[in-house]
């Protein structure tokens, strides 16, 4: 841990954010010295970071900023440089903050700047620690997982440092699915798509609460701008969104969206065939029927007539008969 320094300021940013930092009940937090050195290149927000220290660790190991010298660059214009909860996180030219979605296998934009970013962290990791630094109570369900409840106050936290970081409202509004208030995570959503019109995820959650509803007229046109803005942006998974929308058009009988969703799907993904057929099978070799169902769903959306798909929803059907 490191010493306290004496005097430490009461300002905004980062300087406050290190002054809160020395309060800290010791053993939480590690804290290396400032790097005398810097590597080249790296942006302004990590050149201010690694003046105050060179790696940090908080909470233990919860978040982990590395040593100025082990910054890599993932992506081209995003400068990696720290993990939370095992997931990469990483800066980019604007100094906006990524994480990476294991679930989606993506990058989520996590926060609009380096110092908000490191505050809603700080504020939401304290929610599980008491004031001896040891886990709070009532706090885990007993596999270990934070409560949903928790969570969703986790994730105010961040949020009231960092209000248009799209990331964690995004994960605000699954908190609040998974507890049922589907009309306040439309909300949260809906916020989202405002402050990052380019976020096809949450386009495309909004879809699937639209779709379960019945009201498929919003499902469609919020599937269609997720598969728009993907594609806008060279999303590697652009793909993945236009098959939903071909299978949203094959659900509607509107076989004209259907087969230009279809078409789109084929020209800017034309692997994701391969890719599905692989998941429908190991998903029947698994017996989930469900996964290999959904995944099925899609492929006749897309390639209807294709022997392979035939062959694989005939297998299924068998399988349920």
């Amino acid at each position: 841990m490191a010493k306290k320094r004496r005097g430490a300021p009461d300002g905004e940013g980062l300087e406050r954010l290190f002054g809160l930092l020395d309060e800290a009940p010791p053993g939480l937090h590690d804290i290396e010295p400032a790097a005398s050195a810097l590597p080249s290149g790296l942006p302004p927000e990590l050149i201010e970071l690694y003046s105050h220290c060179d790696g940090l660790r908080l909470f233990i190991d919860a978040t982990e900023v590395v040593r100025a010298t082990e910054v890599t660059m993932a992506t081209p214009g995003r400068w990696r440089f720290a993990e939370t909860d095992g997931d990469a996180i990483s800066i980019d030219q604007r100094g906006r903050i990524w994480r990476l979605d294991p679930s989606l296998d993506d990058d989520i934009c996590e926060g609009t700047r380096l110092d908000r970013w490191l505050g809603g962290v700080l504020d939401a990791t304290a929610m599980l620690y008491d004031g001896d630094g040891e886990f709070a109570d009532a706090v885990f369900d007993e596999d270990g997982e934070v409560l949903p409840e928790v969570r969703e106050r986790q994730l105010r936290c961040q949020l009231k440092r960092d209000p248009a970081a799209p990331g964690p409202r995004w994960r605000l509004a699954q908190a609040l699915l998974e507890q049922g208030a589907q009309d306040d995570a439309r909300n949260e959503l809906e916020q989202v798509v405002a402050d990052d019109p380019a976020f096809a995820w949450a386009w495309l959650d909004l879809a699937r609460i639209s779709e379960k509803a019945g009201e498929l007229a919003n499902a469609v046109d919020e599937t269609r701008m997720a598969a728009e803005t993907a594609e806008a942006a060279q999303h590697s998974q652009a793909g993945y969104f236009w098959a939903q929308l071909a299978r949203l058009g094959a659900r509607t009988g509107d076989e004209i969206l259907r087969a230009q969703a279809a078409t789109k799907t084929s020209l800017v993904a034309p692997e994701l065939k391969e890719a599905q057929l692989a998941g429908v099978r190991e998903s029947l070799e698994a017996g989930d029927a469900a996964s290999a169902k959904g995944l099925l769903e899609l492929l006749r959306a897309v390639w209807p007539r294709d022997l392979q798909v035939l062959e694989l929803a005939n297998r299924l059907e068998q399988g349920e008969n």
